[in-house]
């Protein structure tokens, strides 16, 4: 039985920056059309954002974080940040079934 494992996507933007509008309407668009995804999108010019930013070592936008990692930064195409959210929630069921 296969177990779906959430993904968790946050965006890290920026209102200054041209890109940040078309990252999130992609972003938009992909998660809607997939199951067990959380999607956040994340000012950088907020207090949280600037930690988030910090933690990631993250000074540009718009940037990709799955599952807590930088997976892309930039606009990625509809099937490129499908691909990347995919194979990270393999890599996540992957890893669960590891027995330490």
């Amino acid at each position: 039985m296969t177990r779906l494992t959430t993904t968790f996507v946050e965006l890290l933007t920026s209102p200054n920056c041209i890109h940040s509008p078309r990252a999130a309407r992609v972003a938009t668009q992909v998660i809607k059309e997939m199951e067990a995804v959380h999607f956040k999108e994340i000012s950088m010019v907020t207090d949280y954002g600037k930690e988030v930013a910090q933690e990631y070592g993250v000074d540009r936008t718009p940037a990709f974080a799955i599952n807590g990692r930088i997976a892309y930064i930039g606009v990625p195409t509809p099937e490129k940040l499908r691909q990347l959210i995919s194979e990270a929630a393999y890599d996540e069921r992957s890893r669960d079934s590891y027995f330490f």
